[in-house]
This record gives C-alpha cells, structure tokens and sequence, in this order.
C-alpha cells in the first residue's frame, strides 16, 4: 500500500509541473497600457522587449529605436551587443508596428504554463506607451506575434 501511495504521489508532482493550470482571472482583462496625451503622430519610436523563462531560464532582453540602433542582452552569459538594423529589418518593424496600432490582446485564457517563456514588451511613440505581457499560451491571439517573433530574431541573430 505505500509503494502505491508513494508512486501515485511522484507520478502527480511530475505531471503538475508540465501541465496547464486554470487560475482565475479578474472581471475585466487586462489590456495594454496606452497613455496618449497628445494627437501628434510621429516616426520616432522604440521598442523595448524582455524575453525570459523557459525551462532553461532565458533571459535576454532586446531594446531597438526608429534610427535602427539597437542592444540586445543575454543575461544569463553576460552578453551585450549593439548595432545597427539594416534597412530591411528596420522597414519590417515599422509595417509591423503600424499593423498592431489598433490591437488589443483580448480577454486571456487563464491558462499558465510552469515552462513557457514570457514576453514584456513596451512600445514608446513620443508621449504615447503601450506595456504589456505576454507568455506563450497568451501570444498567438493577442495581435502581437508577429513584432515579438521579429525581435526574438533579431536577439538570436545578434546573439551567435
């Protein structure tokens, strides 16, 4: 009888580990931080994005700016990297900022998941911010995949 309990007791702390638990969310979902105090619109902008978690525990963060300038940190091996985008890559983050303008993310699913990787991202236009985060269960459907999977790229590639 103890092997069994004891057996049944290992075989759900290892399953809880990989599976998706509901929690539960308040009334309202939260959306994106926009705090527009002006209705000037501008070609300035910068982006900034935290990439962490995982089962390795990633953390690597990734900041980019309209000139194209950019730094990207690994944190976990302690390396930095500055450049500068080439115009098709800075051409790509412009289109995909202008098509996440009107997103929102939507009511997210409650789901969490103890291995995926989450995504803090934060959009500055002038006076106007847009924060928000994101995880890999809250990413597909929130508008937002692909500007994060853009910058994922661009850490891999200046990262090697």
């Amino acid at each position: 009888m103890q092997t069994v309990l004891l057996f049944v007791l290992l075989s759900s702390i290892l399953l809880s580990g990989c599976s998706q638990t509901t929690i539960s969310e308040p009334a309202q979902a939260p959306a994106p931080v926009s705090t527009p105090t002006s209705s000037k619109s501008s070609d300035e902008w910068t982006i900034g994005m935290k990439h962490s978690g995982g089962i390795m525990g990633l953390s690597r963060s990734i900041e980019v700016s309209s000139d194209g300038k950019f730094t990207v940190t690994d944190n976990r091996s302690s390396k930095t990297v500055t450049g500068k985008l080439t115009a098709d890559d800075l051409s790509k983050l412009n289109e995909l900022l202008m098509s996440i303008d009107n997103h929102s993310t939507g009511k997210p699913n409650g789901m969490v998941c103890a291995d995926c990787f989450v995504y803090d991202l934060e959009i500055r236009r002038d006076v106007e911010r847009i924060a928000i985060q994101l995880s890999d269960i809250s990413l597909p459907n929130s508008g937002y995949e692909s500007l994060i999977d853009q910058l994922r790229g661009l850490m891999d590639t200046a990262l090697k």
